[in-house]
């Protein structure tokens, strides 16, 4: 069996896993990811706002 086949429905199951049995730390963790998004999404746009200017 292909290693990639059988990863993918491993993390699936994992991250389930961890939904449900710990879901207010996976969402403080979704939370800080969507803010680290956030932030490095609005470095972007400082800098290219710098570049273009």
């Amino acid at each position: 069996m292909n290693i990639k086949k059988l990863v993918g429905p491993l993390v699936i199951i994992f991250v389930l896993f961890w939904i449900i049995s710990d879901p207010s730390g996976a969402g403080s963790s979704v939370n800080g990811l969507v803010g680290s998004l956030k932030s490095a999404g609005s470095s972007m746009v400082t800098f290219m706002n710098g570049v273009f200017k």
